[in-house]
C-alpha cells in the first residue's frame, strides 16, 4: 500500500483549482482575522461566502479580504457586529452610511464592566466567559484595544482606591497571561512568515502589554520569539544571530532615560536588521533613537502591526498553503 500524500501537498493540490483564490488562513493573516471569528461570522451573519474546494475547503478572493477589512473599520468605529451584518446585507459596502447604530462603542463598555465585576470576585470562569464571547466575534487586535487594554488601564488607575485592589490588579495580569500564552503556543507551531524578536527593554517587568503584540504578531503570520521583559541589549545581537530574525521589536511601558536611548542608537546601528520600540515609551519622539534609524511603532498594536508591515512582508512564501 501506498503512503499518502503529506497533508501539506495534498492541500495545495485541492487549492490549486483556482490561482486567484486563497485558504482561510492566508485570510486571516491578511486582516489579522482569527480563522474561528471568520467562520462565526460566515456561520452566524452570512457576511462571508466562500467558494469551496472539491474536498470542501474555504476559498476567498481580493474581494472578500475587502470585505473584511470594511468589517474591521466599522467595528472600531463601533458598528456591533449584528448592524454590519443588517446594513451588509441591505445595501451595497459602498453605500453604507458612516454612523454608529450601536452606540459608540457600547458593546465594548458592557464587556468591561462585566470583566471587573469578575475580577473583583477572583472568577477566572467569568473572566474566561466575557473573553469567549468577545473573541468568538471579534479579532484579538479589538479585544486587546477595546477590553484587554482598558481594563488593565482601569485596574492600575484605581488599585489604591480599593482595599484588594493590588490583589485585583494581579489576578488580571495572570489570567491575561495564562490564557494568552496558550494561544501564543498554539499560534507558534502555524506562523510561517518573517521572524521577529520581542523582548522588554532593561529594567522592564510588565511585559503584558509587549505578549499580546506577539500574538497579535502571530495572527499575522510572523513568527515572533517573544522572550518576556528584562532583556540585556547585548544579548541582543547573540539570539538574531541563532533565530535569524528579521527585525527586533524592544518595548517598555515607562519613558526611557537619556543613556538608554543612546544605547538604543547605537544598537541600531549595529544590527543589520530594523530595531523598533514600541509600548507606551514610544509614543513621543526619540531624535536620538530615530537618528540612529530606529522607529517607533507606538502602543498602540494595531498601529505598531501597521508599521511593522510597512518594512517587512509578513507573509512566507507558501502562505497560499493551509487548512480550512
Amino acid at each position: 500500500m501506498s503512503q499518502s500524500k503529506p497533508i501539506e501537498e495534498r492541500l495545495a493540490m485541492d487549492v490549486a483549482v483556482a490561482d486567484d483564490l486563497f485558504p482561510i488562513r492566508t485570510l486571516s493573516e491578511k486582516t489579522g482575522v482569527g480563522a474561528s471569528t471568520l467562520r462565526a461570522w460566515e456561520r452566524r451573519y452570512g457576511l462571508l461566502r466562500p467558494q469551496r474546494t472539491p474536498k470542501g475547503h474555504r476559498l476567498y478572493s481580493d474581494s472578500d479580504e475587502q470585505l473584511v477589512q470594511r468589517i474591521l473599520t466599522l467595528m472600531r468605529e463601533g458598528h456591533a457586529i449584528s448592524a454590519i451584518a443588517r446594513r451588509l446585507q441591505a445595501a451595497p459596502a459602498e453605500a453604507l452610511p458612516e454612523e454608529t447604530e450601536f452606540g459608540q462603542f457600547g458593546v465594548w463598555k458592557e464587556y468591561l464592566a462585566a470583566t471587573l465585576r469578575a475580577i473583583e470576585d477572583f472568577s477566572s470562569e467569568r473572566l474566561e466567559a466575557v473573553f469567549n464571547d468577545a473573541s468568538s466575534l471579534h479579532p484579538l487586535e479589538l479585544v486587546t484595544e477595546r477590553l484587554i487594554e482598558p481594563t488593565l488601564l482601569e485596574l492600575g488607575n484605581r488599585w489604591q482606591r480599593r482595599e484588594a485592589g493590588i490583589a485585583e490588579e494581579h489576578f488580571y495580569t495572570a489570567w491575561v497571561r495564562n490564557r494568552l500564552g496558550a494561544r501564543f503556543h498554539h499560534a507558534q507551531g502555524q506562523a510561517r512568515g518573517a521572524r521577529i524578536l520581542c523582548a522588554g527593554l532593561p529594567g522592564t517587568r510588565h511585559d503584558v502589554g509587549l505578549l499580546l503584540f506577539a500574538l497579535s504578531a502571530l495572527n499575522r503570520g510572523y513568527r515572533a520569539l517573544f522572550l518576556g521583559g528584562d532583556l540585556p541589549l547585548d544579548q541582543v545581537p547573540l539570539v538574531l544571530e541563532r533565530f535569524a530574525a528579521r527585525a527586533v521589536v524592544l518595548s517598555a511601558r515607562d519613558a526611557i532615560a537619556f543613556e538608554m536611548e543612546t544605547e538604543l542608537a547605537a544598537l541600531a546601528g549595529l544590527l543589520d536588521v530594523p530595531l523598533f520600540l514600541g509600548g507606551p515609551c514610544s509614543d513621543r519622539p526619540l531624535e536620538i533613537f530615530e537618528g540612529a534609524g530606529g522607529v517607533r511603532l507606538g502602543s498602540r498594536i494595531t498601529v505598531a502591526l501597521r508599521l511593522l508591515g510597512s518594512h517587512l512582508a509578513p507573509l512566507g512564501a507558501a502562505s497560499g498553503q493551509g487548512g480550512d
